[in-house]
């Protein structure tokens, strides 16, 4: 086990310095466009910030190949007949038809993707959604929790699950943390650890800094939290391919 451990494996910048890509796969409608924040090793997008343009529709309905997480980052978007704005999410199994998608006013998404995504369209009929996938018009109305690391309540973190797997352990976060955080050390997990800093700041050492639209993707095995700090408190959105556990070096 220590031989894979890893320092400074993190990465971490600003979305916004990425270049826009076309996001298409398969038989979905042209129009969006994606910066795409990490990739599997086999070259396969496994989370994007996904632009939907002003008047954006799917105009019918799809299968995705792979399960997919989304979360709103700006903007209004309507999945049939589900109205999704700032902070709403979704969740569609794998082979589950998606119901059209459309924006009126334009969005911005994160999207977390399983492995390969490919889409399909449907032929128009009866469809039958899986009862695996859900959508909340609000992540915040989610029960939050204190999360507790070592016996210890962490005092102040307020801790909301929006997806949890059952089989695999992967799990999506949102996290809200106290100013004047101070970390305890570094630690490491057996899991890639991803995570987008949507308000405040957050620094996960004295050289680094998170603000609203950055990124930092924790490999697994890798060592990280040298000085883990919030000067003001921060609200993130952290989310892992299977089961999180922390392990303090």
């Amino acid at each position: 086990m220590t031989a894979q451990l890893k320092h400074d494996a993190s990465i971490h910048f600003d979305h916004e310095t990425l270049s826009w890509e076309p996001y298409a796969s398969g038989a979905y409608p042209a129009g969006l466009r994606a910066r795409v924040l990490r990739r599997l090793d086999d070259g396969t997008p496994r989370s994007v910030v996904l632009d939907v343009p002003l008047g954006w529709s799917s105009g019918g309905f799809f299968v995705g190949e792979a399960d997919e997480q989304g979360f709103v980052l700006s903007g209004d978007l309507a999945i049939g007949r589900h109205h999704l704005k700032r902070w709403g999410f979704y969740f569609h199994a794998a082979g589950s038809p998606y119901a059209p998608w459309s924006s009126a006013k334009g969005a911005r998404l994160l999207l977390i993707l399983g492995p390969r995504q490919h889409y399909a369209a449907v032929a128009p009929g009866p469809v039958k959604v899986s009862e695996r996938a859900f959508v909340l018009a609000d992540a915040l109305a989610v029960q939050p929790i204190t999360p507790v690391i070592a016996g210890k309540p962490m005092q102040g973190f307020e801790r909301r699950v929006l997806f949890e797997d059952p089989d695999s352990g992967a799990d999506t976060r949102l996290l809200r943390v106290p100013g004047g955080l101070e970390g305890r050390g570094p630690n490491w997990h057996p899991v890639h650890e991803e995570i987008f800093c949507l308000e405040g700041d957050i620094g996960p050492d004295d050289r680094r800094l998170l603000k609203p639209g950055w990124y930092l993707h924790n490999p697994a095995y890798g060592i990280h939290g040298y000085h883990e700090h919030s000067r003001g408190g921060a609200t993130i959105l952290e989310w892992h391919d299977g089961k999180w556990t922390i392990n303090f070096v």
